[in-house]
């Protein structure tokens, strides 16, 4: 009788080690399915989409320049196409003119993190530049973003200082820097400064490190350093200047000011985030986008209750057990 009861204690606790391990396979199952869902949310999120801007029915005199404007968020590596509905080919591919056109031309730039523009400017309209116009991303789901535009037969009347209005202010002066000012240790920086004058562009832009001004013959910018300006043919009265240092050490953190040959001026600060830093940040927004996110809070939830379940499951089974053994005993 004895060796009978020894044996069933020993069956029970070895059901009750199967049943353990079982549950702990179970959880950790869960808990892998779980993660595999958050890789899956965080590549769905970037959607390729038009981010409408301007005017989409534009109308102009003869002789005068338009520009039609196209942003796209998360472009990626597809094309973006410009077309005349009415016409069978494409006026542009990328940035490159699909036939040699002198009035027309793809200005592209980017206009944040994920955001490009693509805009078509058209420089002495004619009426027969009237039509709708299609902005096109290549994929294998055709996207068109569609403006309208019209060219009217007659040039636009030039107005004289007489009979402009009284009401009427004058294009007033603006600087303005924009590009990111949070940078990883040994990354490039590139800040853009915009300086835009009354009736034509500022001469020149100087920039300014701390106070200092950058130039290339200083022997810390050695073979990192490039200062680009250009002016854009629309509207013609801005200089745009981008400066680029590459591989940024600590030392490169501070104020830059950007200023004009107007003595106009502006200032970012600029971070140089250390290893530690960027981790730091890089799990923090991790967390935030996931803690957003309705489909892992579904799945989430779905591994809540089957926890809960298999922790009911147990329990019950443990009592079970108990039951049996003071019943044995």
């Amino acid at each position: 009788m004895e060796l009978h009861r020894l044996l069933c204690r020993y069956y029970i606790l070895f059901f009750w080690i199967i049943l353990d391990c079982s549950l702990s396979i179970g959880l950790s199952r869960k808990k892998a399915s779980f993660k595999k869902a958050a890789g899956r949310t965080v590549r769905r999120q970037a959607i390729t989409e038009f981010v409408p801007v301007g005017r989409r029915n534009i109308t102009v005199h003869k002789g005068e320049t338009v520009v039609l404007k196209c942003t796209i968020k998360n472009l990626g590596p597809r094309e973006v196409v410009w077309r005349k509905v009415s016409e069978d080919f494409p006026l542009s591919i990328g940035t490159h003119m699909y036939a040699p056109v002198d009035e027309m031309s793809v200005d592209f730039k980017r206009a944040g993190k994920y955001r490009t523009r693509w805009d078509l400017i058209i420089k002495r309209t004619k009426p027969s530049h009237s039509g709708k116009y299609e902005c096109q991303i290549v994929s294998k789901e055709l996207k068109t973003y569609h403006i309208n535009l019209v060219v009217l037969s007659t040039e636009k009347p030039i107005v004289t200082g007489e009979e402009r209005s009284s009401f009427e202010e004058p294009p007033n002066r603006a600087i303005e820097i924009t590009g990111a000012v949070f940078i990883n240790i040994y990354q490039k920086l590139n800040l853009t400064c915009n300086a835009t004058g009354m009736t034509r562009a500022p001469a020149a832009v100087d920039w300014f490190h701390d106070g200092h001004i950058i130039n290339s013959s200083d022997k810390k910018y050695a073979n990192r350093l490039m200062i680009l300006n250009k002016v854009p043919e629309v509207p013609g009265r801005s200089l745009i200047s981008t400066l680029i240092i590459e591989r940024c050490t600590d030392a490169d953190k501070g104020s830059y000011v950007c200023r004009s040959s107007d003595l106009d001026t502006t200032s970012k600060t600029v971070h140089i985030l250390s290893a530690v830093e960027k981790n730091v940040a890089k799990r923090n927004d991790d967390k935030k986008d996931l803690e957003k996110d309705p489909v892992l809070q579904q799945t989430r939830a779905r591994g809540n209750s089957g926890t809960r379940q298999l922790h009911s499951t147990s329990v019950f089974l443990v009592t079970l057990l108990i039951s049996v053994i003071s019943a044995i005993t």
